[in-house]
């Protein structure tokens, strides 16, 4: 009789030591050795990619590549906590803006989200909260990524950019506002361009918004330009202002545009303004032919003067419109290559989104040029095929950095994610949780990088605001 009981209570314990559901599961078998994992980038003090961190953890190599995912190794249900394969679980001490929380999160665009408490660096285990979103899989081998977009900024006055925010203009009810460079007067006052978009894309206006400071910003309702104010474009189309306008000279400002046409492509343009906003050279189409006419269905992105260059991105369209290709023409005059297509150094594809893998593994129709200590760098964003990754279906924003003439994507990237889902967690994001919307315009000032953007619902509203970064 004892010996039955005994394999009685033996049975019972295998039994409960092998149900996935027992206090702790043991660590996966077969971690990845830690010898053979590759170090984590450090970047040099002063450089614009050291005053960002990892705000999407998700894979122990690079963000970019991916090829080796994050997998929980250890469950415990009793204290509600994990373990995983990654070593570098000081990245989840580094602290939030207004301390926000780290999450888990697990399948696309982050469907099931789970607050982190506390992070043991000693033992490994990740101590879990409530979770704001889905279900979490906490068997062993699920895969995972953490998640935390507030380390890298804050969003100003946690709201939308105006107050109140606009909904009609002379023209008409418009569905949203995007950012379309911004301007510094020699007053020491803003501008910043915002096309206005009409419904679904069916008309786009460039109106303007003024501020003293940066961060409060008033709305102007005047509209600086139409497409029936340009004689190449479709009479009741999309015209919108891209990159930060480049000063000349003389003072005035050189401001490209895409121009939609009456075939409904894009064609590549700018116009010159003074810091008035009166034009001084009407809209004209930019005279490199593979980025003009009716065919070619381009516009360009950014401009900017570096090393006695001139580098301006351009974006490709292919024929269904999903956005994949960007573009870097380097020339040594300006207004000969503009106009002339002469004077170009090169030519090049710097992004191909069907060919590359992580973050821009789809769209990729966002950039603009940030000059930072004397190095050139670039905001790049797109948006991502569909997958198991939080970026999936979203346009997030990642950094590369001009390294011997060539670009190099920041292995982190995307840097600057818009809070997926969080809205559960902080209400006061409801307004941003579920994309980000082009054009960003950056400006650095008081040791400040100001990126105004539009944050999107899933209304599909968007909501033009600013964010900064401390640097």
């Amino acid at each position: 009789m004892k010996k039955k009981l005994l394999f009685l209570f033996l049975s019972l314990s295998l039994l409960i030591s092998c149900n996935p559901d027992s206090s702790e599961i043991a660590d996966d078998p077969d971690p990845i050795d830690d010898e053979n994992v590759i170090p984590e980038e450090k970047f040099p003090d002063g450089s614009l990619n050291s005053f960002f961190s990892n705000a999407l953890i998700s894979d122990i190599i690079s963000n970019i590549e991916r090829r080796n995912p994050i997998k929980i190794t250890a469950y415990d249900k009793i204290n509600n906590r994990i373990k995983t394969n990654y070593p570098y679980l000081k990245n989840l001490l580094v602290k939030a803006t207004n301390n926000q929380s780290w999450f888990v999160t697990q399948n696309s665009e982050a469907s099931t989200i789970v607050e982190i408490t506390n992070v043991d660096i000693q033992s490994g285990w990740i101590s879990l909260g409530s979770t704001y979103s889905g279900r979490l899989s906490t068997s062993i081998g699920s895969t995972l990524e953490f998640f935390n977009p507030f380390i890298n900024y804050e969003i100003i006055n946690d709201r939308p950019l105006f107050n109140p925010y606009s909904t009609i203009v002379t023209e008409g009810n418009f569905n949203y506002i995007q950012s379309g460079g911004i301007i510094e007067k020699t007053d020491g006052s803003y501008i910043l361009l915002t096309p206005i978009v009409f419904g679904a894309h069916d008309k786009r206006s460039i109106y303007y918004a003024t501020s003293t400071n940066l961060e409060n910003w008033v709305f102007e309702n005047k509209k600086l330009l139409s497409t029936d104010m340009i004689p190449f474009a479709k009479t009741n189309g999309n015209v919108f202002s891209t990159g930060t306008p480049f000063k000349l000279d003389n003072g005035n400002l050189l401001v490209l545009l895409g121009v939609q046409e009456p075939n409904n492509n894009y064609t590549s343009a700018y116009m010159i303004i003074d810091e008035n906003l009166t034009i001084i050279q009407p809209p004209k189409e930019i005279n490199i032919p593979e980025w003009n006419g009716l065919d070619n269905n381009s516009f360009p992105l950014a401009i900017t003067k570096f090393n006695n260059k001139y580098r301006i991105l351009f974006h490709k369209r292919n024929p269904n419109f999903i956005d994949r290709e960007i573009h870097e023409v380097i020339a040594s005059n300006l207004f000969d290559a503009l106009d002339l297509n002469k004077s170009i150094v090169s030519s090049t594809m710097i992004h191909k989104g069907t060919s590359s893998s992580g973050y821009l593994r789809g769209k990729a129709d966002d950039a603009n040029y940030i000059n930072f200590n004397s190095e050139l760098y670039l905001l790049i964003g797109g948006e991502e095929l569909p997958s198991n990754y939080l970026t999936s279906n979203n346009r997030e924003y990642g950094l590369m950095k001009l390294n011997n003439d060539t670009w190099k994507h920041d292995p982190r990237s995307p840097l600057i994610v818009n809070p997926v889902q969080l809205h559960n967690k902080y209400p006061i994001y409801n307004w941003a949780w579920d994309h980000l919307g082009g054009f960003v315009s950056p400006i650095i000032k008081n040791n400040t990088l100001y990126i105004f953007m539009a944050f999107g619902t899933d209304n599909p509203d968007y909501f033009i605001t600013g964010i900064k970064i401390k640097l």
